[in-house]
Order: C-alpha cells, then sequence, then structure tokens
C-alpha cells in the first residue's frame, strides 16, 4: 500500500469478556494514510438544526495499541485507505500521550476487535475520561466494533467520571453477549438485517448486543436483537457493531462458510456516517 505522508499534528511517543477478535494483539506504532485536510459538518445532539463546523487535521485516529487485533487493525486500516480518508495510528503509548486538544484535531476514532479489558487497562484512566471529553464535548466521531463496541458504553457518559469499564462515549448500561443460536461459540457467521431491507452474513466473534436507542438500530440479528446502533452523544456521533463488517477473509476459516463475501462496502459506510455524523437509515 502506497502512502503519502501527511502533515498531522505530532503525536507525543511518551474483565469479562474473551476475544472479540479474529487474531493476535498489537502495540503497533505511528503511521499515516492519504487524502488532504478536511472540514465537516458537527450536528449536535443539543442543536440539530443548527450544525456548526468543525474542522480538524486527520479524518481518523485508528486505535492498534494494547488488545487489538492485529489482523483486526490492518484490515480497518486498508479499508480506511481504500475509502481515501486520512488516518493515522495510534498506539497505546502515543494515545495517553495525546492531550484533549490533540485528540480534537481528528474527525473520528476508530477502536477495532480484540479483548476490551486489556484496552482499557492498556490505557490510563484519565485517557479513557479524555477520549469521552472528545467525542461528547469536541464532537469526535467514534466507531467501536465488537471489543469497541463493548468499551464504548457506559452510564458515566454524561459525566467526567472514570468509567466502571471501557470508555462511556455513549449511554447506556453494560452491553450483553450475543449468543448465536443460543450458544457461545468461538466464531459464527450471523445473519444481520439492516433498515434499509438489505441483510448479509457477518462474522461475529464474541460480539455484543448493541443497545436498542430509539430511532439508533441500523441492523438487528436473526433474533431481533440490536446488531449495529448509532447516537449523537453531546456534540459527537457513536456507532457501534456487534458483528465484524472489517473481518478479512482468513476469519472465516474459524466463522465458518459466509455465502456472501466480505463485507467491507458496510465497514465503509459505518465509517463514512461515523465521520460525517449523518445517520443511517434505522429501524
Amino acid at each position: 500500500m502506497n502512502i503519502r505522508i501527511l502533515s498531522v499534528p505530532v503525536l507525543a511517543l511518551a474483565f469479562l469478556f474473551s476475544a472479540c477478535n479474529g487474531g493476535s494483539d498489537s502495540a503497533a506504532g505511528v503511521g499515516s494514510g492519504a487524502n488532504p485536510h478536511a472540514a465537516l459538518p458537527d450536528t449536535s445532539a443539543q442543536d440539530p438544526a443548527n450544525p456548526v463546523v468543525r474542522a480538524f487535521a486527520t479524518q481518523v485516529l485508528l486505535f492498534n495499541g494494547v488488545g487489538v487485533s492485529t489482523s483486526d487493525w490492518q484490515t480497518t486500516e486498508q479499508i480506511v485507505s481504500d475509502a481515501g480518508l486520512s488516518y493515522q495510528l495510534v498506539n497505546s503509548a502515543q494515545l495517553d500521550a495525546l492531550s484533549l486538544d490533540q485528540m480534537a484535531t481528528f474527525g473520528m476514532m476508530i477502536f477495532p476487535g480484540g479483548y476490551g479489558n486489556q484496552i482499557t487497562d492498556g490505557l490510563q484512566a484519565a485517557t479513557t475520561i479524555r477520549i469521552r471529553q472528545a467525542v461528547r464535548d469536541r464532537g469526535v466521531g467514534f466507531f467501536g466494533i465488537c471489543a469497541g463496541a463493548w468499551v464504548a458504553v457506559g452510564p458515566e457518559s454524561a459525566t467526567d467520571n472514570q468509567a466502571a469499564y471501557g470508555f462511556a462515549v455513549a449511554n447506556g448500561s453494560f452491553l450483553d453477549e450475543y449468543l448465536p443460536n443460543g450458544q457461545e461459540p468461538e466464531a459464527a457467521m450471523v445473519d444481520v438485517s439492516f433498515a434499509d431491507g438489505s441483510s448479509r452474513w457477518l462474522v461475529w466473534w464474541g460480539g455484543p448486543i448493541t443497545p436498542n436507542w430509539p430511532g439508533g438500530v441500523v441492523a438487528r440479528y436473526s433474533t431481533g436483537a440490536p446488531a449495529i446502533s448509532q447516537i449523537y452523544a453531546g456534540k459527537g456521533f457513536v456507532t457501534v457493531a456487534g458483528p465484524h463488517t472489517e473481518a478479512p477473509d482468513g476469519w472465516r476459516a474459524t466463522a465458518g462458510n459466509d455465502p456472501d463475501g466480505l463485507d467491507y462496502d458496510i465497514a465503509t459506510k459505518l465509517i463514512k456516517s461515523t465521520l460525517n455524523r449523518t445517520p443511517l437509515k434505522a429501524f
């Protein structure tokens, strides 16, 4: 992959569930992706009729620190790059070193699959609060996939208190695990229906049932339980997905036969929706 280095802010180098991934952990270093700087409207939850223009230097902060599956962040990086979005890879130590102002120079954050407890345990407590402040107070988007979804939701979202678990960038109770066919396999293919009338088989790898936010359930599992949800969170916009739309082909060796192939188009749609704060059709 050819990547053109951007003029972006310098990054200082300074519990409950099993794997939500298809690979090993990573604490990789900084990288950057292509495309020029951008400015997108920030449609605040407080006043959606009067959006403000929010300028940022780089469109995507892609977390690839402790607790994240290597193959997951690498596939997500390729999807982000192929979508023509500017991005920067940030590991745990580098995220700890970012101030709130530096976090606010990104359009959105993506936390891929892995191990939710390891992701949060690998970060300083103050960092987890700054992540929430970046979303709620500064309008940074947040896309959490599987483990990234587990850590995204909590009752402390409207406060500056440390969350009992994860980041609590969006309000809700701690999530429940989805069980394909009522069981807990290592991985599985799950049939997911979208509010736009489409359906796809997606890779599930220990992912949650996402919140039943009113008007914010984008997709449902075959049981009717929410699989992908979106919500405005203060000035920010949050998307959480239980299944892996970004899953590489190799994960299907464990998950099983996939009747309709890779789902990168859906991953791209979710990323752009979060970045642009444009809700997708919901149930």
